[in-house]
């Protein structure tokens, strides 16, 4: 793994104990944005204050447990990386409805069985490869950012009905994105790593001169005792089988979410990086089932991969794994301070809003980059443009869908699980007529070889193949059909089929004639220019150097040429 230029600690990389401390304050920051979630829940259950706080005392044991699940050196849980989780919008809708149907405990089940369906589909989720094309996941990415983004506008609107921003808050809002923006933009030092915290910290420090945070607000803060036990008292169980279906879509979002924040996290940190990692997104999804379910033995609400710190990753250029161990120290320690939950909670909706703002620029980004490694015919155009209509017509209309069964209403409830369902459904339908396997002939008198270049360019945008990919495929195509028709005699046609299983892309070209000698050695420049088998050994040169396999054989005056591309 070679570490990207603008990657200032990579994933293994021991940062300085400051950068460490201050760069794991900034993730917990982020992800205690999203205890907004639990306060949803809290209000919708009705539950007292000392219930809530307990809820979200047991909040922060999950998330510890899932960071830690992440950053694991070894064994068949976690990704291996610096990903941590937070409480994610994709359990709301079902989560809401758990609650008015059966409270909290139905709730808490409903999660427990959410996490274990992802638990299972991480066990076969690379087999699934081939139903969720690297576009889709590009496409989840694209509407998790625009999620948070308008997550963060309706926190800074609040509950205005106008949806217009008062004086105060956007005072606070712009002061705080713009040290956000300042700091990651025209500094290069160590404040940029702490952009997103020093933002945050001016964010409050402006609410205080507003007069948004008032004295009031830090004495219910120090009021707090300085440690306190957290209490299963309130904690039991149950379940709904009409529950079954929405929760599990909540699963495979969130597994289809880990997938595309893994990836996202593999491009981030490897300047090489070419294909999804799936052993570490098999075992990534592996470790956020079992938070997930953990979650739900602990009494709180359903986590997932935090894309939020993806694009803080991004952003500061931190990747070290290390930092997630002193991540879930500090939430850890926190489920035990009282105080650190109080001040949390008066974060102001501005600040938080400022950090997801930020944030989820970096987030959309990374879709669009995963989206445009593929070349995009009109099947996959329409999966991912129809994923992104449904997505905006659920956000914007919720109404045009509210006369949908009552089983079907948890899952329109969230446009992100509606567009995600959508785009799966129709790259299953679209594959249907996909031929794997194309065949064409070149006509050694009059050859086109540009037609061959033409021909693996059409069918590699129907299968959705990586760009850089074809690139080596049309070069090599090129190389082998002049090569053949130069140096091979064929006496008839030369038959090209190129077949694609997800995974690779072969070609071969059979013809009857000599086979094409394989040497694999570079010739001198006189070899090039004064013999005919210089041009041929440079040809094969070629082939061989955009091919991962070549082989070469001949059988009956028939020969064949073998060509395999990795994807």
């Amino acid at each position: 793994m070679r570490k990207p230029a603008n990657l200032v600690y990579g994933v293994e990389e021991a940062p300085p104990p400051l950068v460490v401390v201050v760069t794991a304050i900034q993730h917990v920051g982020v992800i205690a944005i999203f205890i907004v979630y639990l306060l949803m829940i809290g209000r919708e259950a009705g539950v007292t204050v000392d219930v809530l706080a307990n809820i979200l005392r047991m909040g922060m044991f999950a998330l510890a447990v899932a960071v830690l699940l992440q950053a694991l050196p070894g064994g068949p849980v976690g990704s291996r990386l610096l990903a941590p989780s937070s409480f994610t919008g994709v359990y709301l809708a079902p989560s809401l409805l758990a609650v008015k149907i059966g409270g909290l405990p139905l709730l808490w089940g409903m999660t427990i069985f959410a996490g274990l369906f992802e638990i299972v589909l991480s066990r076969v989720w690379t087999r699934l490869r081939t139903f969720i094309p690297s576009e889709t996941a590009g496409l989840v990415v694209f509407l998790i950012g625009i999620n948070v983004g308008l997550a963060a506008l309706r926190t800074l609107v609040g509950d205005a009905a106008s949806g217009a921003l008062t004086p105060q808050s956007g005072t606070v809002a712009a002061v705080a994105l713009s040290v956000m923006i300042g700091l990651n933009i025209w500094n290069k030092g160590q404040l940029r790593l702490f952009c997103i915290l020093i933002g945050m910290v001016v964010g409050y420090v402006a609410a205080v001169m507003t007069g948004m945070l008032t004295l009031a607000d830090f004495e219910s803060v120090l009021r707090q005792p300085l440690a306190a036990l957290p209490s299963f008292d309130h904690i039991s169980f149950a379940f709904d089988a009409s529950l079954i279906v929405p929760f599990a879509v909540c699963g495979l979002a969130a597994a289809m979410g880990s997938t595309a924040v893994i990836t996202t996290y593999q491009r981030t940190t490897d300047a090489d990086w070419v294909r999804p990692d799936m052993l570490s997104i098999r075992r990534g999804i592996f470790g956020d089932g079992i938070a997930a379910s953990i979650a739900g033995v602990l009494g709180t609400y359903g986590l997932t991969l935090a894309t939020a710190n993806t694009g803080l990753v991004v952003a500061t250029g931190v990747a070290s794994r290390r930092i997630a161990f002193v991540i879930a120290a500090i939430l850890a320690v926190g489920a035990f301070q009282p105080g650190f939950i109080a001040l949390l909670t008066i974060m102001p909706p501005p600040v938080m809003a400022s950090a997801l703002l930020f944030t989820s620029v970096f987030i959309m980004i990374s879709g669009v980059q995963i989206i445009s490694t593929r070349v995009l015919d009109s099947r996959r155009t329409l999966v991912v443009g129809m994923g992104m209509m449904v997505f905006f017509i659920d956000s914007v209309f919720p109404a045009a869908l509210s006369s949908v069964p009552s089983w079907a209403q948890p899952v329109v409830g969230s446009p992100l699980v509606l567009a995600t369902l959508v785009a799966l459904a129709l790259n299953g339908l679209f594959r249907l007529g996909i031929r794997r396997k194309v065949t064409m002939t070149i006509d050694p008198a009059a050859p086109d070889y540009q037609e061959v270049a033409n021909f693996v360019e059409r069918n590699a945008a129907i299968w959705g193949a990586r760009r850089d990919v074809i690139s080596r495929v049309e070069f090599a195509a090129q190389q082998a059909a002049e090569a053949i028709v130069e140096h091979c005699r064929p006496s008839g046609p030369i038959a090209v089929e190129v077949g694609y299983d997800e995974f690779d892309i072969d070609m071969t070209m059979t013809y009857t004639g000599e086979p094409l000698e394989l040497t694999g050695q570079l010739p001198t420049h006189d070899e090039i220019l004064e013999s005919e088998d210089g041009a041929r050994r440079l040809a094969a040169f070629l082939i061989m150097q955009r091919s991962d396999k070549v082989r070469a054989s001949a059988s009956g005056g028939t020969a064949t040429l073998a060509l395999h591309f990795r994807h």
